[in-house]
């Protein structure tokens, strides 16, 4: 007998009983379930929900945390322009290993997440640095000082 999380090997009914889950949470809450509880799947299985961050502003600079279980450093894109940072990554499914014995149930999957923020025009572009820690993703985007406003200038109205 194979294992299953929702008490079917029915692939049909598992789908049938998250969808019925949210629609209700939707539906009871305004809140869509998604939101809360891990990713549904779309298209390959590829996450469809927006990959959760939590941005710290510090007296010198803004954090941006999120969390990167599986991915390596080459798996994660963390790029800048025109004032947008965009945080990217892309995992592949692992080949599952047969010698051990027959997959019944598989849970992890192929993922990526993209997300972008727009900063403030008092950072540092050329000093952001991005690390990945035990699983922890940490991009660092150290603040400038701000540049001062110009004094309004007045100007002199002339009789044509």
């Amino acid at each position: 007998m194979a294992l299953s999380l929702f008490g079917t090997t029915d692939p049909f009914f598992g789908n049938m009983e998250r969808a019925m889950d949210r629609a209700f949470s939707r539906a009871l809450t305004g809140m869509d379930v998604g939101a809360l509880k891990p990713a549904m799947t779309g298209p390959a299985g590829a996450s469809t929900t927006a990959h959760p961050m939590d941005i710290v502003e510090t007296k010198d600079a803004y954090l941006l945390h999120a969390d990167a279980p599986g991915f390596s450093p080459s798996d994660i894109n963390v790029e800048m322009a025109d004032g947008m940072l965009t945080i990217s990554g892309k995992k592949t499914e692992e080949k599952a290993d047969e010698s051990e014995g027959k997959v019944v149930r598989r849970e992890r999957h192929f993922t990526q997440f993209t997300r972008s923020f727009a900063l403030p025009e008092s950072v540092k572009e050329d000093e952001i640095a991005a690390s990945l820690d035990k699983g922890v993703l940490c991009v660092k985007v150290p603040k400038a000082e701000p540049q001062p406003k110009p004094q309004p200038k007045r100007i002199q109205v002339t009789a044509a």
